[in-house]
Formats: structure tokens, C-alpha cells, sequence
């Protein structure tokens, strides 16, 4: 079965103010009430005065005056009484505000004596000591720092581990060299020379030329025999 839940203490600060919000509500009622005596006495006396009696409604006029009068006290009760429930209301609140001051400044006293310059300086020492304990542990079991040949032992042995894992290179495998970049402007000392523009080839000729009559009688020429 689930705990129930704790019923709230009630002080006699929470007996006070509710008596006092007590009073308060009745006297609201009350006004509530001779208000509406006063507006019956009212009419009482309209009708008196069309009844033509004046000293009746003379009559219902006084005791509505005598009304008035009570009632305008008790708005000076009733606001008496607003401001004493919220005097102590609030100071029921500085009281707590109060109370949570000191309580903080308890635990920030507290706190302080935990966390005292000596204290501090203490730990800070114990911390130096155990880091040089340390040291000296790692001196003598030779975990200091690596000299330069063991640096280069360590190198080496990466170097075999790479190509244990990576496989030795063939005498065939191809090295990757890297060629320099093909130059784009033409230097000053290749440049080509200029071909001068007016040059004059000779003409083609257009007609057939003349026959040879010399050539022309030595292919009719009989040869002898």
C-alpha cells in the first residue's frame, strides 16, 4: 500500500488569518443585506409621499439615513480588516524569506569551513607528492622519455609493420614519379620567325605549250637495221 500523503500542519498564524478572512465575509453579507433594507426603505418612502403622508416617509428616510450611516462603518471595518490579513499574510512571507537567508548562509558558512585555504593547499601538496611518486616509478621502470635512437628504432619497426601489413613492393611494380608540368608560355629564345606577308611566288601558266618539232621528227624516224 502507497504512503499517504502528510496532512499540512496548521499553526495559529493560519488560525488568525482565517478568523480574521471570517469577519470579513460576514461583514460583506451585512452589507449586502442593509443594502437591500436601504433601497426597501427608498421605495417605502416613494409610496408614503404618493400616498400623500410625509411623515411616513419622513419616517423611512431617517432609518434609511440611520442605514447609510451603518453601512459606510462597515466598509471602514471591512477595509481594516483587507489590510490586516494582508499585513500579516506578508509578513508571514518575509518570515519565510527570512528563514531561507539564514539557512542559506548556514550552508554557505558550512562550505567555506569545507573549502579553507588550508584545506586547499593541503590537497594541492598531496596531488604533487602523488604525481612525483609517480615520477619516480616510471624512472625506474624506464617509462621515462625515449632518446633519439630509440625514436629511430621505433621508425624502423613502423616501417616493417607497414610493409608486413601492406605487402613488400615487386621489382615490377611501377613507381609513381612525378614529372614536372609541361610549360605553357613559349620562352623568348624558341620563338618562331615572323614569315614575311609579301612574298611573290610565280605564276601558274594557263596555256598548253608549243611542240618541239626536232622531238616530233625523231619519233617518225625509220631506225635502221
Amino acid at each position: 500500500m502507497g504512503q499517504q500523503p502528510s496532512t499540512p500542519k496548521i499553526t495559529a498564524q493560519d488560525r488568525a488569518i482565517f478568523q480574521l478572512k471570517q469577519q470579513r465575509d460576514k461583514l460583506k453579507q451585512y452589507q449586502t443585506k442593509l443594502t437591500s433594507v436601504i433601497e426597501r426603505q427608498n421605495q417605502l418612502a416613494k409610496q408614503a409621499i404618493t400616498k400623500k403622508d410625509p411623515e411616513r416617509a419622513k419616517f423611512f428616510l431617517r432609518s434609511k439615513r440611520q442605514q447609510e450611516t451603518t453601512i459606510s462603518r462597515t466598509y471602514e471595518q471591512l477595509d481594516n480588516l483587507e489590510k490586516l490579513i494582508g499585513t500579516i499574510e506578508f509578513k508571514s512571507i518575509e518570515k519565510d524569506v527570512i528563514y531561507g537567508l539564514q539557512q542559506g548562509n548556514e550552508v554557505l558558512k558550512k562550505l567555506n569551513s569545507e573549502m579553507s585555504m588550508d584545506k586547499i593547499d593541503k590537497v594541492l601538496d598531496d596531488l604533487e607528492d602523488e604525481r612525483v611518486k609517480v615520477d619516480e616509478v616510471s624512472d625506474m621502470l624506464g617509462m621515462g622519455s625515449l632518446t633519439n635512437g630509440d625514436e629511430q628504432e621505433v621508425d624502423e619497426e613502423l616501417e616493417r609493420l607497414e610493409l608486413e601489413v601492406n605487402g613488400k613492393k615487386t621489382a615490377n611494380e611501377p613507381t609513381k614519379v612525378n614529372l614536372p608540368d609541361v610549360p605553357v608560355d613559349v620562352p623568348d629564345s624558341l620563338e618562331l620567325p615572323e614569315v614575311p606577308v609579301s612574298v611573290k611566288l610565280p605564276e601558274v601558266p594557263t596555256g598548253i605549250p608549243a611542240e618541239d618539232p626536232s622531238q616530233r621528227k625523231e619519233e617518225h624516224e625509220p631506225i635502221a637495221a
